[in-house]
């Protein structure tokens, strides 16, 4: 793990403006085109009782149809146990297998606690010629979404997802609010 650098949120704050254009950019990009490697399928909350958040669930669902529809070979499901048992990975993957990915299909990757850990440990359980990859979330996360996937060696397409998180107005501000804020400090860290 890092050191803390104590002129990281001075860096952080410098980065906002671009960060949040970037974010708001990102939250337009229509779906990506072409067949792909893989589909990621980036972790979301799992809630009491094992149950996916509505996140989670229209991610896992948006990941199954890409699947079904041909646009890749494999799915990586993302994302390890926060709060509550078991991992979003692991509740993702049951998701795809009920709706009918086979599960010689699926890799999963249950360490990752953030959008950057999704990402890095899903491009080590990859085969190094996996490049071209679908990267599956909502809107609101897709620009720092598809920047983490560049810096670790993908070449990202947009899967954006219409959830509950982002169909409600309140919930589709704070979360623009809070992936821009974080974004900042991506690209500050970087």
């Amino acid at each position: 793990m890092r050191r803390w650098d104590p002129a990281l949120p001075l860096r952080a704050a410098s980065q906002l403006v671009p960060a949040f254009r970037a974010v708001w950019e990102g939250a337009r990009l229509p779906p990506g085109e072409g067949p792909a490697d893989a589909i990621i399928v980036l972790g979301a909350t799992v809630l009491p009782g094992g149950v996916a958040s509505g996140s989670l669930r229209a991610r896992a669902e948006a990941g199954a149809a890409l699947f079904l529809a041909g646009a890749a070979p494999r799915i990586v499901t993302t994302g390890a146990h926060h709060l509550n048992p078991p991992g979003e990975a692991v509740v993702a993957r049951a998701i795809l297998l009920g709706k009918g990915v086979p599960e010689a299909a699926i890799l999963v990757e249950d360490k990752s606690r953030n959008t950057q850990g999704n990402l890095l440990n899903t491009r080590g359980i990859l085969p190094k010629e996996v490049v071209r990859v679908w990267i599956v979330t909502e809107p609101f996360h897709m620009a720092r979404a598809l920047s983490i996937a560049r810096a670790v060696g993908f070449e990202p397409l947009a899967w954006p997802v219409d959830s509950p998180a982002w169909r409600r107005p309140a919930s589709r501000l704070r979360h623009l609010v809070r992936d821009g804020v974080s974004y900042a400090f991506h690209r500050a860290g970087s």
